[in-house]
């Protein structure tokens, strides 16, 4: 397992994306994944108050998991634990939950579901861009004030955004943001091919920025909900519609020989090629394994290890950039 330093923390370049657990991942699967993640090295857990939520309002699935394993292992100490708040309501993702009750209720929530008394990391889930940059990240400060977070940051901000919050942050003293979670995979996608325009992908723009800054990125869907296995392996008819929707495309399937050549070259499988191509990027950055199987979840951590070399990251990046 690779690991990167952030702050006081010492994070692995594989996080375990907890969404669904409790949920269509039943408990007893999701425990299991959780003790091959921590048995393989894997400390930094990501989870949200809406993962797993019923109905607006409602505790999350996913964080009572979560929180039951860690009290049941006695592994909170071991475990780095990153979750997000003030997502909007599933029913309006236009009515923004970006306030100081809702705030609370979530952190609230989340601290009670996960059985401890903070969080490592939390983030806002979506952002307000009709909301001053300079007041959100105020109003975030008073958790890391009352030490309910150590450290905060932005899920599904664009950079501009996150370069607004950290400049008024730095100006007045106040706690900034530290990391970002965004949708980021070696397979292209956008907002409209996600079908979610709240949602932030990476952008070249964007990447380049991330490296100028040397801030941490987490991404989700790193393997593109096994795309690129699942091609070279000839099974394309069992991607799922929502996959074939949002990652089987021209520009992707390009990307299909580069990957497979790889693969044979370095005797690795694609999952290893796919979240390697993300964590040897140069700025520090994670990528997010989830799956609702525990032997993908198993394939995955095998190839923890793989390292790949810029001329390597470059002959998957070049049709991308």
């Amino acid at each position: 397992m690779k690991y990167l330093e952030f702050n006081n923390l010492k994070l692995s370049q594989i996080a375990l994306g907890c969404d669904h657990y409790g949920e269509s991942i039943k408990e007893e699967i999701a425990l299991k994944q959780l003790d091959i993640f921590a048995d393989a090295g894997g400390n930094l857990l990501d989870t949200a108050h809406i993962y797993g939520q019923g109905k607006a309002g409602t505790l999350s699935s996913s964080e009572l998991v979560l929180g039951k394993w860690m009290q049941d292992t006695g592994s909170r100490d071991k475990m780095v634990v990153a979750s997000k708040g003030c997502h909007p309501y599933k029913e309006d993702m236009h009515r923004s939950r970006i306030n100081k009750a809702d705030m609370m209720l979530d952190i609230n929530q989340s601290l009670d579901s996960l059985r401890t008394d903070h969080l490592d990391i939390w983030f806002f889930h979506r952002d307000n861009p009709e909301m001053p940059a300079d007041e959100i990240i105020d109003m975030a400060g008073e958790l890391v004030e009352k030490n309910l977070v150590r450290h905060l940051g932005a899920s599904n901000w664009t950079t501009e955004r996150i370069a607004q919050a950290n400049t008024w942050a730095k100006k007045h003293g106040k706690p900034a943001f530290s990391m970002s979670e965004i949708q980021w995979s070696l397979a292209h996608c956008t907002p409209e091919t996600w079908g979610d325009d709240t949602l932030v992908c990476m952008t070249e723009e964007q990447r380049q920025w991330y490296e100028k800054e040397a801030m941490p990125v987490m991404c989700f869907s790193p393997q593109a909900k096994g795309l690129f296995s699942k091609v070279i392996a000839g099974k394309t008819e069992t991607l799922s519609d929502t996959a074939k929707r949002r990652f089987l495309t021209d520009i992707n399937l390009a990307l299909v020989p580069k990957v497979e050549k790889l693969t044979s070259q370095l005797h690795v499988s694609p999952s290893a090629i796919a979240m390697a191509y993300l964590t040897s990027q140069r700025n520090p950055t994670i990528a997010i394994a989830g799956s609702s199987k525990i032997a993908q979840i198993t394939e995955t951590l095998e190839g923890s290890d793989l390292i790949l070399s810029e001329e390597q990251i470059a002959f998957l990046s070049e049709d991308l950039r």
